[in-house]
């Protein structure tokens, strides 16, 4: 009899969850190539060591854009590369799905997984997954509003239950906060810093409300005029001033899509609140900014980084209550 295992597809990030084990593998989800010749060194974590080793020489590169697949056949090197590490022969496999993910996409990323073994195909979307790993009660049928914030984009969705309703992809992420941080810092302290470390300053002072500040921060770049490393500091002040537009920007998406809303949604959304889940969802002040735009109580959810993969697993493990969420691709 075969197992059946879960795959939550982040933009930066794969999560896998093994039926009876819990979540055994988080992989990063990008290749490394040599960077002139562009040919592939290696995936998933083995790239993300190289490229850290050997930076100029190696690039990171990501094979999901704005939430879709851009490059196929580096994907499904990661996604063989995720079927071998947790060997198990013909799985049956449920992954994740987003409103940005196209029917190419779906299509496209089955065949990846039936060519790399799988034994059927089936999909459950991100929001009611969410939900679910979230810590929060299951048993509360008002609606409720889903904002995941990811690596390349954020998912707005609204669940009742456990069961999507909407499901709306917004081009905000972690890699933009970031990529504005280091062109920041380029600009104000002719520094130049790798994504990484612009990552790191974000996770430790980064702030989008000004009740937020964490003081200063050290890091290490390379002076833009001698070309030699150099240090410096910045603060959560210095962070605010990048990172609220964006903030704003997503902040706007959800009041968008919340005036579209019917009343009666509504009303069970202002009782129940906004759920933040993601990376992006420790972001320094970000709940407190979302609630006092919008006027609604917003939660963190348990685990933010890993909830969406955690309620995968309650759909695999008691799946035939759940059997309602799933959708069947493929079935040999």
């Amino acid at each position: 009899m075969s197992k059946t295992i879960g795959i939550n597809l982040g933009s930066h990030i794969i999560t896998v969850y093994v039926e009876g084990q819990g979540i055994v593998l988080r992989e990063p989800n990008a290749v490394a190539v040599e960077a002139h010749t562009r040919e592939v060194i290696a995936c998933g974590r083995e790239a993300l060591n190289l490229a850290n080793k050997t930076p100029g020489a190696i690039e990171l590169i990501s094979h999901i854009y704005h939430g879709n697949v851009s490059d196929y056949e580096r994907m499904s090197m990661v996604i063989k590369k995720v079927f071998e590490k947790i060997n198990i022969k013909r799985p049956e496999v449920i992954f994740t799905v987003h409103g940005g993910h196209s029917s190419a996409d779906i299509s496209a990323i089955s065949t990846m997984m039936l060519d790399a073994g799988a034994k059927s195909i089936s999909v459950v979307e991100l929001p009611g997954t969410v939900i679910m790993g979230s810590g929060l009660p299951l048993n509360d049928s008002r609606a409720m509003l889903i904002c995941d914030i990811g690596a390349a984009t954020t998912e707005i969705g609204i669940v009742k239950g456990c069961a999507t309703k909407l499901s709306h992809t917004v081009q905000y992420g972690c890699n933009l906060l970031d990529e504005a941080l280091k062109n920041y810092i380029k600009s104000e302290f002719n520094i130049n810093v790798t994504p990484r470390c612009a990552r790191q300053i974000r996770e430790a002072v980064g702030s989008v409300h000004e009740s937020y500040d964490v003081g200063e921060y050290t890091f290490g770049g390379i002076d833009s005029v001698t070309g030699l490393p150099c240090e410096a500091v910045i603060t959560s002040a210095d962070t605010l001033e990048v990172m609220k537009k964006f903030a704003d920007y997503l902040i706007a998406n959800l009041e968008a899509v919340i005036k579209k809303l019917p009343e009666v949604i509504l009303s069970e959304i202002k009782e129940r609140g906004i759920l933040l889940s993601g990376g992006g969802a420790l972001d320094g002040g970000i709940k407190t900014k979302i609630e006092e735009s919008l006027c609604i109580e917003t939660k963190i959810a348990q685990n933010p980084v890993e909830c969406s993969a955690k309620g995968l697993g309650m759909v695999i493990e008691n799946r035939a209550v759940f059997a309602p969420l799933i959708k069947e691709l493929t079935n040999d």
